[in-house]
């Protein structure tokens, strides 16, 4: 069995056309608001056995993510209580069950794209899909079971709360419409973990392409520029200067060299690329990653998304995709 996964980051996706598949075919299948739930518990003194019926999600929610042991622990509740009695925290937490009442525009969108990726990939389990708040904590909790997200990231770049602890360029993901594709990446990355060298950019770059191309098929309705989590400026400075991207990553032998550090400041969110002119968006290896395996599936149409996963011989598929940075 496959071990939990807790994802911290989350992020983006992009376009393409596949058949969309209607949420409504399973209609009565509900995101678990845990997060209300626990609420309504915090605030209403309610008895502990309130939670008894979330038991094996508040078991993971307990010890990994808000790192107070398992719900049968001694001192368990206390603990929860204590925990939440931050003035501060309860603020966010109000303002998260106000901001995030409605998320059936959200869960529609999700539901329909899980529905896909599941048809493609049947051999996935279908997971129980929560809704949690961490206080900025942890982002994603994957298990075999259960798919959860922290609702408390996505209440706008506006929210007044955001200023005072995040930068500006990582307000930018988090909006209540970043949640179906955060979701989805955040199930994607558990059930595909990264094959290959983490030091090698080429290898990290087509792993994260990868899932960007999945998660467009899985969105197709999402404008470009949303499924690389970038503002639609960010998106045209990439496709204004792919060709300058491309050059200076071979002529500074950053492509295929052993190098964490370089490697992830092409990846890693941040204000800019640091290896390119300083305005640049952060995260560029993601978006050219993306490109090289759009450019792969173009000239591979009979390449199912079991075998474009399966690929790990990334300077072979390099070749095989016949990126062209020019057009």
């Amino acid at each position: 069995m496959r071990l939990p996964i807790y994802l911290t980051a989350c992020l983006l996706l992009l376009a393409c056309s596949p058949k969309k598949v209607r949420s409504e075919s399973y209609p009565e299948e509900p995101i678990v608001r845990f997060d209300s739930v626990l609420y309504q518990y915090l605030t209403q003194n309610q008895a502990d056995e309130a939670l008894d019926g979330y038991r094996t999600f508040l078991d993971e929610y307990g010890e990994k993510v808000m790192g107070i042991g398992r719900s049968d622990s001694a001192g368990f509740y206390d603990r929860l209580k204590n925990y939440f009695s931050e003035p501060t925290l309860m603020q966010l937490y109000g303002d998260e069950q106000a901001r995030l009442s409605d998320i059936s525009a959200i869960r529609a969108e999700l539901l329909s794209g899980m529905e896909t990726l599941l048809q493609h990939f049947p051999e996935l389990r279908r997971p129980k899909i929560y809704l949690h708040i961490s206080g900025w904590g942890q982002n994603v909790i994957v298990t075999d079971e259960m798919l959860s997200l922290s609702a408390d990231k996505y209440l706008g770049t506006d929210y007044p709360l955001y200023g005072e602890f995040f930068y500006e360029y990582q307000r930018q993901g988090m909006s209540p419409d970043r949640m179906a594709p955060d979701y989805l990446l955040g199930f994607l990355m558990a059930n595909f973990p990264f094959q290959g060298n983490e030091e090698v950019l080429l290898d990290r770059m087509i792993y994260e392409g990868k899932l960007r191309y999945i998660l467009s098929q899985l969105l197709p309705e999402r404008k470009a520029w949303e499924y690389t989590g970038y503002t639609q400026t960010q998106y045209a400075w990439c496709n204004e200067q792919r060709d300058r991207i491309w050059k200076s990553m071979l002529e500074n032998q950053h492509l295929f060299r052993p190098d964490y550090l370089i490697a992830s400041a092409y990846l890693n969110d941040a204000p800019t690329t640091s290896t390119l002119p300083s305005d640049s968006p952060g995260r560029v290896g993601i978006w050219l990653g993306f490109q090289i395996v759009v450019s792969y599936m173009e000239n591979h149409p009979a390449t199912d998304w079991q075998a474009l996963m399966n690929r790990t011989d990334y300077a072979e598929f390099l070749k095989e995709a016949r990126f062209n940075p020019k057009r």
